[in-house]
């Protein structure tokens, strides 16, 4: 196949010279986003004649669909062996940002596929989680994760938008889409929102506990789409939501359970051999199991050492635990823990970090509750993991 890149910049000359759109025409929908996902697919596998095809019916279909244009244009240029004849250095902030997604969806390479890896970042999906949404900001990309008797297993994916200014949102109002691990809350239909954020939308819990213990702030991130007269979406667009299109977001939903999903966003998918993920699964169980049969063998002084020194909780630092544990565990004849709905996260950006989600049952001689947990266990220097904080 010739090379898109090495004549997209011809194209998109010919966009702005050539095309006119009149008011009367359709605006791009759903059946566009199906006819550009199939051009797409011929043009990754080589396949120019069937993608050309498909690509005059969706210019024609759908002459304000600028990006379809685009395309439809670059194929036929290099149909035709035509060189770029515009530089790579316009500075019209439309056009560059019409190539920046064609970009992003073109360039979209699915290793997972080809070579059966797994994302590293999901140790474990609990047994009452079906699907989860794993986000890779630097590509522009969606994964859905399906549980698979407890492994990630990828099954679709899709293109989004994030923030202007990119990701890693520490302070409100940055433009930035947060990294981390965080559940959609609720799901707000389109009738209650404004045009802009299309057929309906999905917060999730920014800043969650791990962004306030290190003093991010913030609030609305949510997972929405456009509104219906707009298409294209260059790949830094929102105000640090994940934008997809009003197609997508209507798939998603079937794969969305309210309070239940986990969304991990990360800068970029670190991919896994399955024998890798089952060494990494592994692990990550004993620890959890350690600190079971510790607080439940009723021994102050190893159940202590399970904390490092740097541990944090909404009551707590790490000398108020050990006074807490000393105070109560005198009183106890014995401690049961059962845990239930466990997942597993190597928390995102954060080196030797493992962030456990759990609903913990507990039982004593004169006390009883049931909680859900949430650990961050800290690997530190002497090998050892450790929880640096608790949240429940």
């Amino acid at each position: 196949m010739h090379n898109f890149f090495s004549v997209i910049i011809f194209s998109i000359f010919l966009l702005v010279s050539n095309i006119s759109y009149s008011k009367e025409t359709s605006l791009p929908n759903e059946q566009a986003e199906i006819q550009l996902l199939q051009v797409l697919d011929y043009m990754r596998n080589g396949d120019n004649e069937n993608a050309l095809i498909i690509a005059e019916q969706l210019s024609k279909n759908y002459p304000n669909f600028k990006l379809g244009k685009i395309i439809y244009a670059d194929l036929m240029s290099s149909y035709l062996q035509k060189k770029p004849l515009l530089g790579s250095n316009s500075r019209d902030k439309e056009l560059n940002d019409l190539k920046s997604e064609a970009k992003a969806r073109i360039n979209f390479n699915s290793i997972y596929k080809k070579q059966d890896l797994l994302p590293r970042s999901i140790i474990k999906l609990a047994e009452n989680i079906e699907f989860a949404f794993l986000i890779e900001l630097s590509k522009s990309r969606l994964y859905v994760v399906r549980n698979n008797n407890d492994k990630p297993e990828i099954i679709a994916d899709f293109y989004v938008s994030i923030g202007k200014a990119g990701f890693n949102k520490n302070t409100s109002g940055d433009n930035k889409t947060p990294v981390g691990v965080y559940k959609i809350t609720s799901y707000l239909i389109d009738e209650d929102l404004p045009e802009l954020y299309g057929d309906g939308a999905y917060p999730i819990n920014y800043p969650n506990a791990w962004d306030k213990r290190n003093n991010k702030t913030g609030y609305g991130i949510w997972i929405h789409g456009v509104p219906r007269d707009v298409y294209s979406r260059p790949p830094l667009t929102s105000e640090g939501c994940v934008v997809t299109s009003n197609h997508t977001l209507k798939k998603l939903k079937k794969y969305t359970s309210i309070g239940n999903t986990p969304v991990i966003l990360v800068e970029k998918v670190n991919w896994i051999k399955r024998n890798t993920w089952h060494e990494n699964n592994n692990e990550a169980i004993d620890i959890i199991k350690n600190w079971e049969e510790s607080w439940e063998g009723l021994d102050p002084h190893e159940f202590i050492s399970q904390h490092s020194i740097n541990f944090k909780s909404k009551k707590h630092n790490f000398e108020k635990r050990v006074t807490h544990i000393l105070r109560i565990i005198k009183n106890k004849k014995f401690i049961e823990i059962d845990i239930k709905n466990l997942s597993l996260f190597y928390y995102p950006q954060t080196k030797n970090l493992i962030y456990a989600d759990f609903k913990q049952q507990y039982k004593s001689n004169n006390f009883e509750t049931t909680t859900n947990k949430k650990l961050f266990w800290v690997k530190e220097e002497d090998g050892k993991w450790r929880i640096l904080h608790e949240d429940t």
